[in-house]
């Protein structure tokens, strides 16, 4: 609806020149990473223009045929090709375009960043969607004889561990928390106090892992380059970060960062700057407003699959609430990253030249100067016109491979894996193998 009013509000001239304006501005920000997401673009709709392309052909075939009466604009004086007449060719002029647009690509990291994305989206729904529902009806099962104490410990273990890695964020710790607590705290102190304890004790991780972040990997690794280079300190958002962190006080730009930033470099690069811990723990604290529903569907999701004795659920409006906690997220989620990018946004635009007053790292650029020829020489040998024909032909069918890996389990999921549940255990439901969750379709 929004899209709609503002494109009402223009006329066609003005509207074209705000998508002019629009495409040059990204283009200037983020025109290093359009291959990542052209990548992404060929992963996800190259069955659309499979079938886009076969109608082209049809329509093209129909205006060729002799019985057909179809007018067609002339060749312009500075065609070069008759292939660009309307009725030459095998396609029409609109999917000869697109096809003219995508030979102009680097075709070579489009397709492994096409790889890559489809190896994401299995990782997301096969690891964690499949294995990760296993893995947690296992330590449900583990973990249901055990005192509250032992589970919590084990859990802070794990989770400690997770946070302690550059690409984990903490959704996937608290719901794990949310999931795997409750069953065990509801015998001792019931559901409501046990979800109450549960939050408590992913806001003490999480203030755990933000001060082992800080003062182990950033203050007493400062010295490291890599660590440095990792947090990309010479780059416009990490320098912007920077400046917003250095003022005193805990305004809504700084609390923003703290809470909607990448968590771990965010924590090390605190720890780099040098800042005190108290201050940024306390910015850390309004994390409980992503903790709660994280957490929450975590315990929905559980409780949704717990039946009685006679196989009735227990809790039979669980799964709504599971799925309203869930969307909670994502929208608490999203709108701490999207507040964060704004006062990061305005950071750069308001405070220019406090930004270019800030040292730049000269171990840092040269490493980066480094990493950038290596990269620039692997782009010279790995053009699509360079690679020999073997290794293209890998690459296509790698791509090709992947697609279809991709929508084989999006789209006949039941075909590929054994439906499993959290109450569910291996030895009763997958005759004691979790490898049995895979159907012969799925592998």
């Amino acid at each position: 609806a929004a899209a709609v009013f503002l494109a009402i509000s223009f006329n066609i001239q003005e509207r074209e020149e705000q998508l002019e304006k629009i495409g040059a501005q990204l283009k200037e920000k983020y025109g290093n990473h359009f291959d990542i997401f052209r990548g992404l673009l060929i992963v996800t709709i190259s069955p659309v223009f499979l079938i886009y392309f076969g109608i082209s052909f049809v329509i093209q075939r129909i205006r060729r045929a002799p019985c057909v009466t179809y007018e067609y604009s002339k060749p312009p004086e500075n065609t070069q090709s008759i292939r660009h007449i309307d009725r030459a060719g095998w396609f029409t002029t609109e999917a000869r375009r697109l096809i003219r647009e995508f030979q102009s690509w680097n075709r070579t990291k489009v397709f492994v960043y096409g790889v890559y994305w489809g190896l994401a989206f299995m990782i997301l729904y096969v690891v964690v969607a499949q294995f990760t529902l296993v893995f947690l009806s296992w330590l449900i099962e583990v973990t249901s004889a055990m005192p509250l104490a032992q589970v919590t410990g084990i859990l802070v273990g794990i989770g400690m561990t997770m946070f302690l890695l550059p690409p984990v964020p903490g959704v996937p710790i608290y719901l794990t928390l949310g999931i795997v607590i409750i069953p065990v705290g509801r015998e001792v102190f019931g559901v409501t106090l046990s979800i109450l304890y549960a939050l408590g004790v992913s806001l003490c991780l999480k203030l755990l892992a933000c001060t082992l972040q800080q003062k182990m990997i950033g203050g007493l690794l400062q010295h490291k380059v890599s660590v440095r280079q990792f947090c990309g300190v010479n780059s416009n958002l990490m320098r912007s970060m920077k400046l917003v962190l250095m003022q005193p006080g805990l305004g809504i730009d700084k609390v923003s960062i703290l809470v909607g930033g990448p968590d771990w470099p965010t924590s090390v690069l605190c720890g780099i700057m040098g800042l005190d811990l108290i201050p940024i723990l306390v910015g850390t604290l309004p994390i409980i407003f992503l903790i709660t529903p994280t957490l929450l569907s975590g315990t929905f999701l559980y409780m949704s699959s717990v039946r009685l004795k006679d196989g009735q659920l227990e809790f039979p409006w669980a799964g709504t609430l599971a799925t309203i906690c869930t969307a909670i997220t994502a929208l608490v989620q999203f709108g701490s990253m999207v507040v964060a990018a704004f006062y990061l946004e305005k950071t750069v635009s308001n405070r220019q030249h406090e930004l270019e007053d800030i040292p730049i790292d000269e171990e840092v650029k040269e490493a980066d100067e480094k990493d950038e020829e290596i990269r620039e020489k692997y782009d010279e040998v790995t053009t699509w016109k360079s690679l020999p024909l073997i290794a293209k032909v890998v690459l296509a069918l790698s791509l090709i491979c992947m697609i279809t890996s991709c929508y084989m389990v999006q789209f006949f999921s039941s075909l590929c894996f054994v439906e499993y549940q959290l109450t569910y255990t291996i030895a009763d439901h997958l005759d004691g193998d979790w490898k049995n969750i895979v159907m012969p379709l799925g592998a």
